[in-house]
């Protein structure tokens, strides 16, 4: 032995912690003629190695070297997956991971499936003081719809940097030479493959974006014309005090031209002003707003079948709104409680042009909690309905003995003039708005309640519900997701849609961990199960050196070629003998 080298004959290295001086057998070994500890290049080189996992021989190398237990980085072959799929069959990988310098690095990773070709992913990485790079390139000659055998290929890149003054720029490439390929192989399971390039700055009191995107639609049912384009977006927002203490001017300015919007091409310039004031007097709280939206439009083009206009429209929309909120606490006994009622009264005024005017970005409104008290609640630009309303609610929050911390909301709108505006009820004829709701419990105990909806107005029946009960007893952790939704939302729904979601994990002994999520659709009273994932997990008990995940997925999506499939993936780690996952090596600036 010296400084710099380490020669051992018969030799027995782990990585587990056990006690070898005592009798204690480690969970796995290797046993070698000769081994030598490089000190200088923090390697570990064995000859004649035998592998034992639980004392028993499993394999044998005339060499093996890999890094030391100082080593961050290394190149070499990281870690084997064994996947078992319905359709793929089975399908081995083995990443060869390759560092460069200390500022790039790469990784191949061949994918060979037993019934559908060959596949390679190239990863690439690379750092500056003030940006970053991170490519995933795929090529594969495997079946498709189309050929037995085609040649595909698929890239995932992005760049990151901080420039100028607090710009941060990031750009992404997404793009895919066949549509199924990518989700049928398990490489990405997007349906859309956005592009995009964006700068932002954001100041103590200042906002500026500037924005492009392309985005590649994968289903069988996207054309060109349903495959948005943004060239450019500009937005700029400034909030600055006004003339009172209490007082804040919120100024925006954007603009944006958009192509193949579901067939609609259209260029929009918008100037937004809002002031906002707020008044206490005693326990009363009043807020003030008002402002000024105006919007012009260049409709290029737009689908036969839509009855908006293609031309220049311009639009001014003058908005105010006085609202009064009065907090008080309440307490009795073991319990305390702070209400909040709140009225908010609206007018909305300008021309009426929803008819005129495509609506591109505020199509999937609804009511809820989060909008229900917005001067311009639809929160876009597209859709503006002149006319007055009502808001009104009353949110709590309280502390009890046995429920613990209790939180609640419930609240509506009432609309006193103009034409019905959409995604406030079902029935968009009703004066009342559905009726938002919410509710949640988080007692001292472990499990916490949370729910939230809609309701009809009229008649009390849930339009819109999302429950989700979450805790753990004993060794057992669960969630429980339940969502509905009406059918009046969704022009080719024949039923209501509702969904059940179970996801528990268990931690079993030595060092085992059981984990599964189940899907439900119960729509139109149905009980069918839905896509499911399992895993069983075990991170080598007190001994720390052996990682064992068995991951089960069962994916229902079909697409052309792609078939609803069960999955098993297998992935044995030893610890220091390529066990750098490729989360380590990928989670700063993956795509």
């Amino acid at each position: 032995k010296t400084r710099t080298l380490s020669v051992f004959d018969g030799s027995r290295f782990s990585a587990c912690n056990c006690d070898f001086e005592n009798g204690e057998t480690p969970i796995w070994d290797l046993r070698a003629t000769s081994t030598r500890h490089i000190v200088e290049t923090k390697t570990i080189i064995h000859r004649n190695v035998r592998m034992h996992i639980m004392n028993l021989p499993v394999g044998y190398l005339p060499y093996l070297a890999h890094p030391d237990w100082t080593v961050r980085r290394r190149s070499g072959f990281l870690t084997p997956t064994i996947i078992m799929n319905t359709d793929l069959g089975l399908t081995a990988s083995m990443p060869y991971f390759q560092v460069i310098d200390q500022t790039r690095d790469i990784e191949f990773t061949p994918f060979i499936y037993e019934r559908r070709g060959k596949a390679l992913r190239t990863r690439y990485r690379q750092y500056w003081d003030e940006s970053e790079l991170g490519v995933s390139l795929y090529t594969a000659s495997v079946e498709t719809y189309k050929k037995d055998r085609e040649s595909v290929a698929a890239i995932n890149a992005g760049y990151g940097a901080r420039i100028g003054d607090a710009w941060d720029v990031k750009a992404r490439l997404r793009r895919a030479s066949q549509d199924t390929f990518m989700r049928r192989y398990k490489f990405n399971g997007d349906t859309k493959l956005q592009s995009d390039v964006v700068a932002e700055r954001l100041k103590q009191d200042r906002y500026y974006r500037v924005e492009v995107a392309d985005i590649q639609g994968l289903n069988a049912a996207d054309t060109p014309d349903r495959e948005p384009t943004i060239l450019p977006h500009v937005l700029y927002e400034k909030i600055a005090p006004g003339m009172r203490a209490s007082q804040k001017i919120k100024t925006e300015i954007s603009a944006i031209q958009v192509d193949n919007d579901e067939g609609h091409n259209m260029s929009r310039w918008t100037g937004n002003v809002e002031l906002h004031d707020e008044i206490q007097t005693g326990r009363i709280v009043t807020d003030l707003k008002a402002g000024a939206i105006g919007t012009y439009y260049s409709i290029q083009k737009k689908p036969s079948s839509a009855t908006t206009k293609t031309d220049d429209l311009g639009r001014i929309t003058p908005q105010m709104s006085a609202g009064w909120r009065l907090p008080f606490a309440v307490t009795a006994s073991n319990r305390s409680a702070i209400l909040e009622p709140r009225l908010q009264l609206v007018h909305v005024g300008g021309p009426d042009k929803t008819d005129d005017i495509p609506n591109r970005d505020s199509a999937d409104y609804r009511i809820d909690e989060g909008n229900l008290f917005l001067l311009n609640r639809y929160q876009g630009y597209d859709y503006l309905r002149p006319g007055s309303r009502a808001d009104m609610g009353v949110s709590a929050v309280a502390q009890d003995g046995v429920l613990g911390e209790v939180t609640g909301f419930i609240g509506a709108s009432y609309r006193l003039s103009g034409k019905a505006s959409k995604g406030l009820a079902v029935n968009e004829r009703d004066a009342l708005s559905d009726i938002v709701a919410s509710l949640a419990v988080n007692p001292d105990l472990p499990v916490s309640v949370s729910w939230a909806g809609r309701l009809d107005s009229n008649d009390l029946i849930l339009n819109e519900s999302r429950t989700t009960i979450t805790g753990t007893a004993g060794k057992l952790g669960y969630t429980v997701e339940h969502q509905q939704l009406a059918k009046s939302y969704f022009a080719s729904a024949t039923s209501n849609l509702e969904e059940l979601k179970l996801s528990l994990s268990y931690d079993l002994p030595k060092g085992w961990t059981a984990k599964g999520t189940q899907v439900w659709d119960l729509s139109n009273g149905r009980r069918k199960r839905d896509s499911a994932i399992a895993a069983l997990q075990w991170s080598g008990g007190i001994q720390d050196c052996l990682t064992v995940n068995l991951d089960y997925d069962r994916d229902l999506e079909t697409d052309r070629d792609i078939s609803a499939s069960d999955q098993f993936m297998l992935t044995i780690n030893f610890k220091y003998l390529g066990s750098i996952t490729q989360k380590d090596i990928w989670k700063k600036s993956s795509p």
